[in-house]
This record gives C-alpha cells, structure tokens and sequence, in this order.
C-alpha cells in the first residue's frame, strides 16, 4: 500500500490513476494522525507539497523509514524541490509528465526484487589504500564471475577512469547519468557503462573538472535511480567512497556493508576513529594495510578503531603501474590478497563467517 498525504482532489485523483496502472492500493489522507498508526502497512509515503499539509511535516515524518516522494503539478516545482530538501526525500515526481516513472516506481514497491550486494570501501584517513582496495576486490569477483559493478563514488578524487587507464573507453560517466531523467533500466544502465579489465566501471571521467556533485535534492533522487538499477542489472557492486561527506552520504545509504581501510599506524588508528563514528549503522569491518608500526599488529589496530578485523592487505610494490596497464591480476594472485578478498567476498554473500576482532 502507498500513502499519499494531500488535500488536493486535483492530486488525489492523478495519483490515484497512476497507483491503479501500478496494481498498487492508495490510502490518502490529509494528515499525519491518519497515517501514523498504519506505517507498518505503508511501502512508501507521497507528499503533497503544493497544500499547506507541507507544513506539518517541515522536520519529517516522525516513525517513517521508507522511501518518500514528493508529488505535485509542474506549476508546484519551485515548492516541490524546496519541501524535498527540507525532508531530504528520496524523489520528486512532477505530474503528469513523470507519471510513468511514478507507476513503474509504485510497481517495483509491489514486486521488490532483492538485487546485488553493495559494499562500501572507505580510507580511514587519507591515502589509506581504500581506491586500490575497491579495484582489486571488483576485479576479484569479475574473475570468479559474478557480474561486477565498480563505482566512483568521490567527484573530489582523481578517478577510478584515470587509475585504470580507461579515459578514452567509451560509455556513459557520472555528469551524463545526473543530467538524466526518468527510470533508468538496469540493462540498459550496464550496456552504457564503459568496460575494463572483465567488469563496468562507473567514473567521474578524466575529462576535466565538473560542477555537477551529489549534493541537492535532484541528484539525491538521480544517485537512488543509478543504484536501484545496478542492484537490478549486477550481482556486486563495489563502491569506492572517497573522503566529501556529502558523497559518502548518498551513497552508503544503499550499501549492505562498509569496509573501512586503515594503515597500520597508530596516528591513522585515531583520525579513523572520527570517520568510523560519522558512518551509518551498517556491517562494518576493517582492513588493516602494512606495512605495520613497531610494536603493532593487525588485531591492535582493528581493536582501536572498535570493529572486526577482516584482514591484512600488504604492501604492494608498484601498484600504481600495474593498475594503469590494467594488470589487475598481477596483484590479485598473490596468496595473501586471494585470502583477504575471499574472506570479504564471503562476507559480502553471506557464506563466509562473521570477522571478530582477533582474526
């Protein structure tokens, strides 16, 4: 059942319409005490910001977790994007011309399909190894065969596309996918993507600076499309989170873990422990990157940062050169990295057991 909250019979009516192409039931009210007491029958809220009814929910929807839309008439917008900052909504539907993403939206409510796993790779301070990480355990697993996506995550960064060599593949990078409109198809989205080394890799390009962040409502909306239709179309998804709070934010909220890379020094131990505290409550293990501190080992170093230890990843020499004569394997066929991406990759499906912080 979706919720539509509004006091227009203009909008009752046009949602309702798309609710019934949908196959979905539609519960409107008109305020909040009439849909408090039936969150738990609800799979996603439509707000009406054209009627005063915004007002009442200018901090939220108190006991709500699920997706939130706001819906309204394109003579709306201004107030539509306004309300959807103030509630950081997941979307924004203008009607009638987004009404068919709005039924195909309402439609997969209706038949959820699980998707792949989504890991998170994050440094716990910078230059922690965390890009390298992300790489090798994408490839990995496009070795073994699962259908990989490897994600940018950081505008801020140098790029994936560059570390890899894969400036001139062609393929659609980040600007072009937030300038796009609608529901994306997960097939679709994976023949787009730009391919390197057996997986796709989704970039920022190395074509120059951008202006075009995950910051705002718009992209909010746009990052929860791209990321709905890699669950539908890949069966990993790798994230590279990079350091901008802003980036990390949008995106972990579609992570099913996070791995947190550490070198083995004392002073990286404590600036991790402020990121460690600013991540979501999420499965959060860490990798410990040598070469270790005197007197340090990687138990010590996972037991600062208070989170399992999912291993050790070791110094590896030329790494850079490798990644750019797209050598991946080279790297990924020493025995200790095989281990330590079998043991996350384990983790990641569900097969491998739960990390402690003595492993």
């Amino acid at each position: 059942m979706v919720l539509l909250l509004s006091s227009s019979i203009e909008l009752q009516g046009e949602v309702g319409r798309v609710s019934a192409a949908a196959a979905v039931e539609l519960l409107v009210g008109t305020g909040l005490d009439q849909a408090s007491e039936r969150w738990e029958d609800v799979a996603a809220v439509l707000i009406d910001a054209g009627t005063s009814l915004g007002s009442e929910v200018q901090t939220g929807l108190a006991g709500w977790r699920g997706p939130t839309v706001m819906v309204g008439f394109s003579e709306d917008s201004p107030a539509l994007w306004l309300q959807a900052e103030r509630l950081s909504a997941d979307r924004v539907a203008i009607l009638p011309d987004s009404a068919s993403w709005l039924a195909d939206f309402l439609g997969r409510l209706r038949n959820p399909v699980l998707g792949a796993g989504v890991v998170g790779v994050i440094g716990g301070c910078g230059g922690a190894g965390a890009s390298t990480l992300a790489i090798l355990l994408a490839s990995e697993a496009a070795r073994q065969g699962t259908r990989t996506l490897l994600v940018d995550g950081d505008p801020w960064g140098g790029g994936l596309c560059t570390a890899l060599s894969a400036q001139e593949l062609p393929g659609l990078r980040w600007p072009d996918l937030l300038q796009a409109s609608g529901s994306i198809n997960p097939e679709q989205l994976a023949a787009s993507l730009p391919q390197v080394a057996g997986l796709s890799l989704l970039s920022w390009g190395g074509g120059g600076p951008t202006r075009l962040s995950f910051q705002g409502a718009a992209s909010a909306a746009l990052v929860g499309e791209v990321m709905r239709a890699a669950r539908g179309a890949y069966g990993l998804v790798v994230v590279d989170l990079g350091r901008s709070p802003t980036a990390c934010a949008a995106l972990t909220q579609y992570c099913n873990g996070l791995l947190v890379v550490l070198p083995g020094q004392v002073r990286a131990a404590q600036a991790a422990t402020q990121v460690v505290h600013a991540l979501p409550s999420l499965p959060i293990t860490v990798v410990v990157r040598g070469p270790l501190g005197e007197g340090l080992d990687a138990p010590m170093v996972a037991a600062a940062v208070e989170l399992p230890l999912a291993g050790t990843m070791p110094r590896l020499r030329k790494v850079a050169v490798a990644l750019e004569a797209q050598r991946v394997s080279e790297l990924i066929r020493r025995r200790q990295v095989q281990r330590l991406l079998g043991r996350i990759l384990g983790w990641m499906s569900g097969t491998g057991s739960e990390f402690t912080a003595q492993e």
